[in-house]
């Protein structure tokens, strides 16, 4: 069976998605869209007008990243990228879902960042949520610095992700130079960490890439 991811050129949450896949060996084509753009296809598979989008061979839909990869866990067990034993599947799923509202979180602030007058107290607010879940995630893979070069489960892999998402925004001129951004000097146990992933073949195969898009005009 081969499916069909619709995502977004940049997209962390896609890239999520892609490299699930590639780990679990499933064969998948990639159409990108604009979710916002006048020609955008995202609303005719999901009701929440949001990519990624993964559409089966029989033409059945699944969206919302986090959803994908519970989906492709259930129907591609294997390899397994979450955990039978209780205590490990906490744990990869505490860490799917600080990196998962990491995402969001610095999403938030670069958007507002972005606005002609952001407002002092939300940028404030971003940035302490930013520096927290930052700090957790570090105190959590310096406790199981075996993390570093295993096989990643589906909390590194968010937690990635997000990281690298953040990077590739600081350094593509998406988002400001925001100080709290710059994870890698200042959260060594992470740097560890995503620096041994990134090499992965499935991270190499889906570095983001730029696209056509105003954030100011957008935010606006």
């Amino acid at each position: 069976m081969t499916f069909t991811l619709i995502n977004a050129l940049p997209s962390p949450f896609g890239r999520k998605v892609a490299i699930v896949m590639l780990e679990k060996g499933i064969t998948f084509d990639v159409r990108y869209d604009v979710p916002w753009g006048d020609k955008t296809c995202t609303p005719d598979y999901s009701p929440l007008e949001q990519l990624p989008i993964l559409i089966g061979a029989d033409g059945e839909t699944v969206y919302d990243s986090a959803y994908i990869c519970d989906w492709l866990e259930v129907r591609f067990p294997e390899p397994a990228l979450l955990p039978q034993d209780p205590a490990a599947r906490l744990a990869t799923m505490k860490r799917r879902m600080l990196g998962e509202r990491l995402m969001e979180v610095a999403q938030a602030l670069i958007f507002e960042l972005h606005r002609p007058e952001p407002s002092a107290p939300w940028v404030d607010r971003q940035t302490r949520k930013v520096r927290g879940a930052l700090a957790e995630l570090d105190r959590l893979y310096d406790r199981a610095p075996n993390r570093a070069g295993a096989v990643p489960d589906l909390g590194d892999i968010a937690v990635a992700t997000t990281l690298l998402g953040i990077e590739f925004a600081l350094t593509s001129g998406l988002s400001p130079d925001v100080a709290v951004l710059h994870w890698r000097g200042s959260h060594p146990a992470l740097a560890k960490a995503v620096s041994a992933l990134e090499t992965r073949p499935s991270f190499e195969r889906t570095q983001p890439r730029m696209m056509d898009v105003d954030l100011q005009a957008t935010v606006a």
